[in-house]
Parts: C-alpha cells; sequence; structure tokens
C-alpha cells in the first residue's frame, strides 16, 4: 500500500507538473476542470498493474538516484565499513553450515540417484570418455604427419615459425574439439537427473577447459620442441611453467566445477542453513586454490634458481614477493566480498608482470629476427693487404653491418605497452561499471573522473607513440648520415643532418602543446580562451623581441633557401670556419684553428660557401725569362697525370693540373699560371702534392725557380774598402726587402 500511494503521489505531481506548463506560459488562460472521461481514464490507468509496477521502479530508482547523489565519501566509507562487518559476521556463521554440508550433499544425493543408477550413470561416463578419447584419436592419426613435419623442420624466418607453432596448436584444439564432441555431444542426446546432469557436465567441461589451457602452454612454451618454442626461456623452465601453470589451472577448474555442483545440490535446501554451507564451501576453495598458487609460486622459483643460477637474484625474490603479495590481497578482497577491489588489483599486478614479459617477449622477437638477418648475410671477404693500417680499416668497415630491425624495437615495444595498458583501463572500468559506452546527460563523478583518466592516458601514449616513431626514423637517419672526412665536403645527405635535429625539436614541443590542450579540454577547461591569450601573447613578445623573432624569421629562410648545411666550410664577414651546429636563432662555424663562432641568423648579410659542386684552384712559379714554356708545359702536364692517379683523391679531380702559360712578366722573372678543378674540401691537398710534385720535376729537368737579385755596378776601378762594400750590401738588401709583393698569408685549411 505504501508503494502504491507513492506510485499515486509521483503519478499526481507529474500531471500536475504538464498542466502547469502551459498556465505559466499563459497566465491569462483560465484552468479548466477535467471532464468525466478524463477522471474515468486517469482512475483505469491507476488501477492497471503495469502502470503501478512502472511507477514503483520509477520511484525506486529516484530514491536510489537521490541517495546516490546525496552520500558523500564518508557516507559511502562508512557503508563500505558496514558491509564489510555484515561479510565478516556471515563468514563466522559459515562455519555452522558447514557441518551440514554432507548431509545436505547426501540426502539431495540419494533422492536423485539410485544405487542402480550411479553404476549406469559412472558406465555412460566411461563409455562417453572412450567416445571422445577414440574421435581423437582418429584426428590425430590422419594430422599427426603434419604435426611430425612441423616438429622436424627448421625456420629460417620468425614469420614462419610463428605460423608452424600457431598451426601446431590449432591442430591441438581441434583433435580437442573433437573429444568435445564425441563426450559432451554424446551425454546432451541423454536425459539425466538434474543433480548428475551438473556433476556429469561439469567433470566433461573440466576436462575440456584443462586440455584448452594445455594446449595454450603448448603454443607458447613448448617444452619438448625448442625450435617452435615463441616465448623466450630454455628448455627446463619451459618445462617446469608449463607444469606448474597447467597444476595451477587444475585445481583452479576443480574447484569452480566443484563449488557449481555443490551450489547446484543445494538449491532446495538453503532455508535450511545450505546459503551458509555454500559460502564456507566457496571460502575454503578459494583458499584452496590460493594455497596452491603460492606453492606453485615458490616451488618453480626455487626450481627455476637451481636451472639457472640468475633466477635465484635480488630481483627474481623481488618478483617472488610481489606475486606472493598479489595471491593474498586477492583472496583476502575475496572473502570479504570486495570483488571490484578484487578483480582491480588483479588487472594492476598482472598488469605490471605482462608489461616486463612482453618487454622481454618483444626483445627476442627481434633478437631472433636480427640473427637470421645476419645469419642471411655473406660471409667476410679475406683480406689482405701489407699495410696493416689500411687493413685494419677495411675489416672495421666490412664488420659494420646496418641493421634493418633494431631502430623499430622501441616501436614495438610502445605498441605493446599501449595495448595492454588501454586493456587493463577498459577492463578496470567494466569492472566498475562506470558506464563509459553508455552516454549520460549528468554522468556521476566517478564517470568522469575516469573520462578524464581515459582521455589522458589515451592523449600521453598516443603522443609517445608518435614521439618514439618519429625520433626512431629522425635517428635511423641521422645514425645512417656518415659526415665528411677532414678536408672533403659534405654531400647533399648533409641537409638531412641540418634539418632534423630542427625538426625533432618542433616535433617534441609540438606534441606536448597537444597533449596540454587534450588534457585540459577532457577536464572541461575551455581551451578557446587559452589559445586566443597565447596568440595575443605571442604579438607582445613577437613587438617586444622583434630581434629573436628576426633570427628565427632568417634562420627558417635561410634553411628553405638550403645556403649552408652541417659539415660545409664557409665565409661570412670575414669569418671563415666549418658548420658545426645550428640552432632555432643561431649559427655556430668552427674555424680551423679551433675557435666557434655563434652569429645570430638576423646579423648574416652574405654569405660564401666553399662547399658546392666544384673548385678552382690556381697556382703561380716564378721562372727565369730563358725558361723553356713547351718543356714546361710537359712537365706540369706530366705531375698532373701523377695525382689524377693517387689513390686517396684521384677520383675527386674534375680537371687534371693544367698549364696555362706566362700569366705575367716581372722586373725579375715571368710567372707562369697553373690551374686544376677539384671536388669541394679535396683542393688543399691536391695544391700540396702539386706545389711539391712541380718543384721536384723542375730540379729533376734542370728548371730552378726564379730568385730576387740587385746587381750593383760601382764605377771606376779604385778597390772598395770594408765600410764602401758593407754599405752597397745594405743598400742592396733594402732595395730587394722593399720591392717585394705586399699580402697577408691566405686564411684558409
Amino acid at each position: 500500500m505504501i508503494a502504491l500511494r507513492r506510485a499515486t503521489a509521483a503519478l499526481i505531481s507529474m500531471l500536475v507538473i504538464m498542466l502547469s506548463g502551459p498556465v505559466s506560459a499563459q497566465t491569462d488562460t483560465p484552468i479548466l476542470a477535467p471532464s468525466t472521461n478524463d477522471i474515468h481514464e486517469f482512475t483505469r490507468l491507476l488501477a492497471d498493474e503495469r502502470v503501478q509496477e512502472w511507477l514503483r521502479q520509477q520511484a525506486d530508482e529516484a530514491e536510489t538516484a537521490t541517495t546516490a547523489e546525496a552520500l558523500g565519501v564518508r557516507d559511502q566509507l562508512d557503508a563500505l565499513i558496514l558491509r564489510t562487518q555484515d561479510r565478516i559476521s556471515a563468514l563466522v556463521r559459515t562455519w555452522e553450515g558447514l557441518g551440514q554440508a554432507p548431509e545436505l550433499v547426501q540426502g539431495r544425493w540419494r533422492e536423485q540417484v539410485t544405487d542402480d543408477r550411479r553404476v549406469q550413470s559412472l558406465t555412460f561416463v566411461l563409455i562417453f570418455l572412450f567416445l571422445g578419447a577414440g574421435l581423437e584419436w582418429l584426428f590425430r592419426q590422419y594430422s599427426n604427419p603434419i604435426r611430425r613435419r612441423l616438429e622436424i623442420t627448421q625456420f629460417k624466418t620468425p614469420a614462419k615459425r610463428i605460423t608452424a607453432a600457431v598451426t601446431r596448436a590449432g591442430l591441438a584444439l581441434a583433435g580437442l574439439l573433437a573429444f568435445a564432441v564425441g563426450s559432451i555431444g554424446a551425454f546432451s542426446a541423454f536425459e539425466w537427473p538434474p543433480i548428475l546432469f551438473v556433476l556429469i557436465l561439469n567433470l566433461l567441461m573440466a576436462i575440456v577447459v584443462i586440455r584448452v589451457v594445455g594446449t595454450m602452454l603448448l603454443l607458447f612454451f613448448a617444452p619438448f620442441v625448442p625450435r617452435l618454442r615463441l616465448v623466450p626461456v630454455s628448455t627446463g623452465m619451459a618445462r617446469l611453467i608449463s607444469r606448474t601453470a597447467l597444476a595451477f589451472a587444475a585445481v583452479l577448474v576443480v574447484a569452480i566445477a566443484f563449488r557449481d555442483v555443490f551450489a547446484q545440490v543445494i538449491e532446495v535446501f538453503k532455508p535450511q542453513g545450505g546459503e551458509n554451507a555454500l559460502l564456507a564451501v566457496s571460502v575454503m576453495l578459494a583458499g584452496v586454490v590460493s594455497l596452491t598458487a603460492l606453492l606453485c609460486l615458490h616451488t618453480g622459483f626455487f626450481i627455476a634458481a637451481r636451472l639457472n643460477p640468475e633466477a635465484g637474484s635480488k630481483s627474481a625474490r623481488k618478483w617472488r614477493g610481489f606475486l606472493s603479495l598479489l595471491i593474498v590481497l586477492s583472496l583476502a578482497f575475496w572473502i570479504l566480498d570486495l570483488r571490484p577491489i578484487m578483480w582491480s588489483v588483479l588487472c594492476i599486478g598482472i598488469l605490471i608482470v605482462s608489461l616486463k614479459l612482453l618487454r622481454a617477449w618483444v626483445d627476442h622477437a627481434f633478437d631472433t629476427a636480427i640473427a637470421d638477418y645476419m645469419a642471411k648475410l655473406p660471409p667476410p671477404p679475406v683480406i689482405e693487404a701489407s699495410d696493416d693500417i689500411v687493413a685494419d680499416a677495411e675489416v672495421e668497415e666490412v664488420a659494420e653491418v646496418v641493421d634493418p630491425y633494431e631502430t623499430y624495437r622501441p616501436i614495438a615495444q610502445r605498441v605493446v605497452r599501449f595495448a595492454a595498458i588501454i586493456s587493463v583501463g577498459f577492463g578496470l572500468a567494466l569492472i566498475w561499471n562506470l558506464g563509459i559506452f553508455e552516454s549520460a546527460e549528468n554522468p556521476t563523478v566517478m564517470q568522469r573522473l575516469f573520462s578524464v583518466l581515459l582521455d589522458s592516458a589515451a592523449a600521453l601514449l598516443i603522443a609517445d607513440l608518435l614521439w618514439t616513431w618519429a625520433r626512431t626514423a629522425i635517428d635511423r637517419r641521422l645514425n645512417a648520415y656518415r659526415p665528411p672526412t677532414d678536408g672533403s665536403a659534405p654531400g647533399p645527405e648533409a641537409r638531412m643532418a641540418t634539418l632534423l635535429p630542427l625538426l625533432r625539436v618542433v616535433l617534441m614541443v609540438t606534441l606536448l602543446l597537444m597533449v596540454a590542450m587534450s588534457i585540459l579540454s577532457s577536464m572541461g577547461v575551455n581551451i578557446a580562451p587559452i589559445l586566443a591569450g597565447a596568440s595575443v601573447l605571442g604579438i607582445a613578445i613577437g613587438f617586444g623581441a622583434q630581434s629573436l623573432v628576426k633570427d628565427v624569421v632568417s634562420g627558417i629562410f635561410f634553411l628553405i633557401d638550403d645556403a649552408f648545411r652541417v659539415g660545409e666550410y664557409v665565409e661570412i664577414d670575414q669569418l671563415r670556419g666549418t658548420v658545426e651546429k645550428i640552432s632555432i636563432r643561431s649559427l655556430q662555424i668552427r674555424h680551423h684553428r679551433g675557435a666557434v663562432h655563434t652569429l645570430p641568423f638576423g646579423e648574416l648579410r652574405s654569405m660564401t660557401n666553399y662547399s658546392r659542386d666544384w673548385v678552382i684552384m690556381k697556382l703561380e712559379f716564378r721562372v727565369p725569362f730563358d725558361t723553356d714554356m713547351k718543356l714546361v708545359k710537359k712537365l706540369i702536364k706530366q705531375v698532373g697525370a701523377q695525382l689524377k692517379e693517387q689513390p686517396e683523391y684521384g677520383d675527386s679531380i674534375l680537371e687534371t693540373l693544367k698549364s696555362q702559360g706566362v700569366r705575367r712578366m716581372e722586373e725579375f722573372n715571368m710567372v707562369i699560371g697553373v690551374k686544376f678543378m677539384t671536388r669541394p674540401g679535396e683542393q688543399w691537398l691536391v695544391r700540396r702534392d702539386a706545389y711539391q710534385g712541380v718543384r721536384d720535376i723542375f730540379e729533376a729537368n734542370g728548371i730552378r725557380m726564379a730568385e730576387r737579385n740587385v746587381k750593383v755596378e760601382i764605377a771606376g776601378e779604385e778597390a772598395l774598402t770594408d765600410e764602401q762594400r758593407k754599405a752597397a750590401s745594405a743598400a742592396a738588401h733594402e732595395a730587394t726587402t722593399n720591392k717585394l709583393p705586399p699580402g697577408p698569408i691566405p686564411d684558409e685549411p
């Protein structure tokens, strides 16, 4: 009656609200009394049981929602404490009903299963098992050749090895399916008493589930076929993990099956204490499962320490303690009926362990792929050289092999970690029933909090994945870049080495800003004013720091024009050096004597680049007036041919040494011009050998270089005194030194 009155009051309130809408909108319209038909229709609706039930549900939901909104954190904590206390009281009462469990089961068993039925049931169970095993045996007879071929074949690639392992596990699952069809299918064709049906069905399902777990262990660990093993462990560890995991799975599955059978048996005895007995049996089975898990864990670590000494290290002891604590906490939360907390602890603990195992798995997969790739490479050639230095350099060059997989390792690790964390996040949302897949107009605090955390985690993980991918790709290109040797000019690939570090910095800043904006947006912050304020602040900073903006913009255009690259030799306003570093606003060049000059881009007016395309070098030689020019041209041509044959820089000479004839006549000699063309950076080495070669070949053919001399003639035949001789020598020396051509030594490397 109370519920009916509450529903009637709610319905009348709804009608009053609906009728009051038009009245409030139009105050001038008079309120009309309901007609007799309307009253009869309203009374008929109130008498309808469906309407009463709907009104009752709506009132209960509204009361529950109001209570949930009214409860604060402290009230919810008090409710949780009270619920835990009630659970503990129920656990204390369970031991009183535990003694009744055997009598209840025995009574129910005798009610539905007679002695003849027991023997008949046992006979049928054996028949079902033999039927399923027979079908599986027939399937294995046809699939054994394929399985054996997979086990003895040597696979050269990881993809083929994984395919073979999956095929082998698929054959095992297909045989298990034949067993399930033969046993469970035949069992389902007969009618059984309820208790016997539940008992036999759970027994057969337990056998199937345990064998499925064994097949999964066979797929990943392959205890007896190391070549098909997907997890990077030794054969001894694989067998140990498979046996302990299978033993724990068997105990867990049998406990779940036994609990289900016990629940079905005592279903009708709940008013007589069967519910307490069921809770006691459930707690006892949970304790057995937890104790088995601890036993398998510690036994496995003990045996692993004997198989591998590293397994007994400090890190292994920490993992053993962590897993033991995880098992104990899960059991405690389950006993206290805190199922969401239990599953949350299990998910987070499994995630921590899985991240470690998945990282090792990815490393093993890449190590295997790299080893297979290296095995396919041809053996290095045998190098024989008389010069030990050259031989060592060639051996080092041959030993350097480009790895095509190593740079993708961080990407794979991030992808696996991303998938694991996202999966656990969605699992926690489902455990706590946050309704993330439901669109609610007024979400609860937990829904909003989880939505913010999920959006923030997704933004961080996606940004981390993109950053790892971009950084790995950039580092891969930069590692492939080989800087030019001393004296040689960088090639076009130097542009890549110039721009990629700047691109990496810009990408990092962009990702950080995007993640920050995404997190603020998920928290409900309107980022439009922030973006507008940032724009205004940027304009203000631009006006206040015009030189900085000028430097940045000028640098962008310099880079777009490809005016210089890292490693090139340039000249900027009487400063010469090699471009060593490029930042957003400045350029650093290192002089060949070691000094480093930092130049803002905004101050660069002109630049001379000595490291592009080709360089022409001109040399001058002074010879006496009586020198044979035809012989000089022939000798210079021979020197040019010798330089072209040099293995160090011969390929870099575009136009070899060539005589230009007499360039000019001086007071004491004539000047012969010689020129050559090389690639940038090679001209210094060629010039050095050209000077030395021309000097040697001139000397060998009787051509001497001109020397400055002053001839002093004294009128008369009188002999000079010592003072007069000294004065004449001083005058000649002064005349010679004053007429030397001025000019500093060229500032070049």
